[in-house]
Parts: C-alpha cells; sequence; structure tokens
C-alpha cells in the first residue's frame, strides 16, 4: 500500500537551496510518528540534507524540497488533498 498524507498547502520559495515547501499531515506529537515518517522519507528520498529537510509544525511537518522530482513524486504520488467540512 502506498503511503499517502494530507497535504495542507506548498509554496515555492525564492532565493534559497530549498526550491518547495509542502505541509503534511502526520501526528507530529507522537515520537513513534516522527521516527516512522523519517524513516519512510529517507527509504523514498535518501538521506536527509541536500535533497530534502524537515521542521515539524503545528499540522504536522514541512517538507522543503530542492530537486523539482522529489517536490513531484512527493506531491504527486504521496499526497492527498483533504476533504473540507
Amino acid at each position: 500500500m502506498m503511503q499517502k498524507f494530507n497535504h495542507w498547502g506548498t509554496r515555492e520559495l525564492q532565493d534559497t537551496h530549498w526550491r518547495w515547501i509542502v505541509t503534511a499531515e502526520i501526528d507530529s506529537e507522537s515520537p513513534q510518528a516522527k521516527r516512522n515518517f523519517l524513516a519512510w522519507m529517507t527509504e523514498k528520498f535518501g538521506e536527509q540534507g541536500t535533497r530534502w529537510s524537515i521542521r515539524w509544525s503545528m499540522l504536522g511537518v514541512d517538507i522543503r524540497f530542492h530537486e523539482p522530482k522529489d517536490y513531484f513524486t512527493f506531491t504527486m504520488f504521496h499526497s492527498i488533498e483533504p476533504e473540507k467540512g
């Protein structure tokens, strides 16, 4: 089963190494959920550093991407729009 995360927003960044930032929903209160997410990101996108970076946020996690292919892979295949209601 392919992992899907609620996608709360995307912004293109200027004048920085990071080109895009994506806010995705995960349980940021749970240390286990954080460890699982980091392990999943490392499996899919390699070690954190030059290709991607994260910061924990109120909605879960802000993921910063440098490479277009990583950004598009995450948003196209691993995220969904949350139901509004």
